[in-house]
């Protein structure tokens, strides 16, 4: 199996991140969310489970648009220090990384997602609906 690497735009203050994706400790997911809020912060969540290996490495997560959405979005998340963060704006079909960082502890872990819709194509003040194609990377030491 090939080594590969993604070099990823994540904050200005963090110029870039290096994301393998040659250890298998995601599991994948591609979901579609549909909301029953008002506004444009959804009530419902995704969720996205991985496995660690210990307190010791670290984590992103690789978060996708559809290039099905006719509308741009934010996603968010929690970190593991419980602060949240959020993407920039995504077009359909672009993607980044959020840093969820450390201290998972050995085993099976679920990160829950969150959108919210941006004022544009489709999106007329509300958003309905959603979809993510989100994996969960370590992050090499």
């Amino acid at each position: 199996m090939s080594r590969q690497h993604f070099i990823l735009p994540i904050a200005a203050a963090v110029s870039s991140l290096v994301v393998s994706a040659t250890v298998a400790q995601a599991n994948p997911i591609n979901q579609v969310v549909n909301c029953t809020s008002a506004g444009q912060i959804c009530d419902r969540t995704a969720r996205v489970t991985f496995n660690s290996d210990g307190s010791h490495q670290e984590f992103a997560v690789g978060l996708r648009a559809p290039a099905t959405h006719c509308s741009p979005i934010k996603y968010f998340t929690t970190n593991s220090s419980g602060q949240r963060v959020e993407t920039e704006v995504l077009a359909p079909g672009q993607q980044t990384y959020l840093v969820l960082g450390r201290g998972f502890n050995r085993g099976s872990h679920t990160v829950q997602i969150g959108a919210i819709g941006i004022q544009e194509g489709c999106n007329i003040g509300r958003l309905g609906s959603w979809g993510v194609q989100a994996t969960v990377y370590p992050v090499p030491q």
